[in-house]
């Protein structure tokens, strides 16, 4: 609802009375005109027929033949008002967009069972889209419960691999719940995207947008099935280093007391031909942790299931772990019956730089192997990610927005277009931050499925968002 006046009244502070009659018809007329133009498409865009008005829209009041007054700039200083609602125009690609602004900030705090937008449909037509919704997410907060020191507190885990939250529960409602952490949304606004917005005969809504100034706070979902449009940030790896590690399978393993087991298949590392040799299968290894920050996350495009982990360098996360190996218990074996003790250990190490290269290549073999590729293109190779996994995001964006789009379009602000339908911008929007040991890490590539299925590693529970012992309000 809009309120418009022709009119401001000015008061004198000493006296308290009005002084001045000031007329704004022409202000009003233009405000009357985009009001108009807005209302128009909004009708047409729903199937309403509009007779179109003449050009020069008359204000109807008897007040509208005010006399015109001039004003001082004493005077004018002494007025003072602000606007709850602002509405602007700009011209991009052709289009133009309307943004009609809320100068005001709303702090939120609210939970959604079942968000689906835009299912079935055009998008439908696209191979392996079909039966999908442009936006699919299941128990969707916005905000969160959190302790005393303001940290939002995670559920419990609903997998034993889930990573631990900053403050992790165990129990349903088992940690102290101390005050609710809102997503706050500064100067919301709907934004319209009008092709020839001068032209009565052919103008045309191509999208409207919701959006904010800027948005920041928590957010957390059960499950992202489907997402649809721009969400991107960056991921933290830490592979953490580890000693007494067997580099094959527990089954095929000499010592069965290793710490870990990287799962890769045995082969022989050195040795005499028919005499004396050395297997994967008989040494464990020390090695140092390797990390990788800042790295690029994205997800992009029309009912996505999974981002696209960017710039691991795995080619090269091979290499730094090779060359910080070193080997803790070794044996020879003689005849490849015997397997003796401290020389197999002593020889393995002095041999080690000339044997690095070669172990090198191995691991990145069983690496390549692992995920469907080559040893060539374990560099530029983007780890998949299921969305499903990512339950926890941290927002502190000024392009935060949803929008329905007749076409693929670049809204202001934007860095790229998003698809047609129901779409989600969040640039820079969230961290993943995955810690794991380099023997889970390497087994969930080379001996699993995980990693080119999308589950390298699993990322923490949702948010708590409700008081009390309710898992989703």
């Amino acid at each position: 609802m809009f309120s418009l006046s022709g009119f401001i009244t000015y008061y004198d502070k000493a006296s308290q009375t009005p002084k001045k009659l000031v007329n704004t018809k022409t202000k009003v007329r233009e405000r009357m005109k985009i009001l108009y133009i807005l209302t128009l498409l909004a009708a047409s865009s729903c199937g309403y027929a509009i007779e179109p008005l003449q050009n020069n829209i008359e204000l109807k009041s008897n007040e509208s033949q005010s006399t015109m007054l001039s004003m001082s700039d004493d005077e004018l200083s002494e007025v003072q008002g602000q606007a709850l609602y602002s509405l602007n125009r700009q011209e991009q690609d052709g289009l133009s967009f309307y943004t009609l602004s809320m100068e005001a900030d709303i702090a939120l705090n609210a939970n959604i069972k079942n968000l689906q937008l835009g299912c079935g449909g055009t998008n439908s037509s696209t191979a392996g889209k079909g039966g999908m919704c442009d936006l699919d997410i299941q128990d969707f907060s916005f905000g969160c419960i959190a302790s005393s020191s303001g940290q939002c507190i995670t559920l419990p885990k609903s997998d034993s691999r889930q990573a631990d939250g900053v403050i992790q529960e165990a129990t349903l409602g088992d940690k102290p719940q101390s005050q609710m952490k809102d997503f706050n949304l500064k100067n919301p606004f709907f934004q319209f995207a009008i092709k020839d917005a001068d032209k009565s005969s052919t103008r045309e809504i191509m999208g409207v947008r919701i959006g904010a100034a800027q948005a920041e706070g928590p957010l957390s979902f059960g499950n992202l099935n489907t997402f649809s449009g721009y969400f991107t940030g960056k991921a933290n790896l830490a592979m953490l280093g580890e000693t007494d590690v067997s580099p094959v399978r527990y089954a095929d393993a000499r010592y069965k007391d290793a710490s870990a087991f990287l799962g890769l298949d045995n082969a022989q590392i050195l040795g005499i031909p028919l005499i004396a040799y050395v297997d994967y299968r008989d040494l464990t290894a020390n090695y140092g942790t390797v990390t990788r920050n800042n790295l690029g996350v994205s997800v992009v495009g029309n009912r996505v299931t999974q981002a696209k982990i960017q710039g691991v360098q795995l080619g090269t996360v091979v290499d730094e772990i090779v060359g910080g190996l070193s080997v803790n218990r070794s044996c020879i074996r003689i005849f490849g019956l015997i397997c003796g003790g401290s020389l197999g250990t002593a020889l393995a190490n002095g041999l080690l730089p000339l044997l690095q290269g070669g172990i090198g290549d191995y691991i990145k073999g069983e690496l390549a192997d692992g995920l469907g590729t080559t040893t060539s293109n374990l560099n530029a190779y983007q780890i998949p990610y299921n969305l499903k996994n990512v339950h926890q995001v941290d927002v502190n964006s000024n392009t935060f927005g949803i929008a329905l789009s007749k076409q693929a379009l670049k809204y202001p602000g934007y860095v790229q277009a998003v698809p047609m339908g129901w779409s989600m911008y969040l640039q820079d929007a969230f961290t993943l931050d995955i810690k794991d040991k380099v023997s889970n890490l390497v087994q969930n590539i080379a001996s699993s499925p995980n990693a080119r299925n999308g589950d390298i590693t699993l990322l923490a529970a949702p948010y708590r968002n409700c008081y009390g012992n309710l898992k989703f309000c």
